[in-house]
């Protein structure tokens, strides 16, 4: 019985040395905690959420553009007609979460010049009640809501044209 319970207490000890990797910062870009990130939000900086689509769905920051990071990124490298000194954060769901700092280093080899690593995420964005769509039915409300810069709705302009160029395919 001891030997068990000793075998138990060693096993939780043990794994109480594992975690998860954590991206600091990428280079080239700037690392920004959740008032940094909101400070952009307000000065109508583009948001990019790379999750996927069921995350996406479930809630995401207002007015943040979603271009999953297995799927749609690329988009961002594709269309050459968008301005690269505009300011962009991207974001995942956590500092864990390494598709935010992928998509990141993409970006900025990319030729991006202001784009920020928002390494917290969409969680700690929702844990601070700070301005999130929670469902697709609320799109509507985000958008009256949100700052539509120029490059907003060009980038919105040209992701439409370059998916129907992918439909004619």
């Amino acid at each position: 019985m001891i030997q068990k319970i000793l075998f138990l207490f060693g096993v939780l000890l043990g794994g109480a040395n594992v975690h998860s990797e954590q991206i600091d910062s990428v280079a080239g870009a700037q690392t920004v905690d959740a008032y940094e990130a909101l400070q952009l939000f307000e000065k109508g900086a583009t948001f990019i959420d790379v999750r996927d689509d069921y995350e996406y769905s479930l809630g995401h920051i207002r007015s943040a553009v979603h271009l999953d990071l297995k799927r749609d990124f690329n988009d961002l490298y594709l269309i050459e007609t968008l301005d690269r000194d505009i300011p962009i954060v991207i974001y995942c769901n956590s500092a864990q979460c390494y598709r935010s700092a992928v998509a990141t280093f993409l970006a900025v080899n990319w030729g991006y010049e202001n784009v920020h690593y928002f390494r917290d995420g969409y969680f700690t964005w929702l844990a601070l009640d700070l301005p999130v769509t929670l469902d697709l039915s609320q799109d509507h409300v985000a958008m009256a809501q949100a700052p539509q810069s120029h490059w907003r709705q060009s980038m919105k302009q040209a992701l439409a044209q370059l998916h129907m160029e992918r439909q004619l395919r």
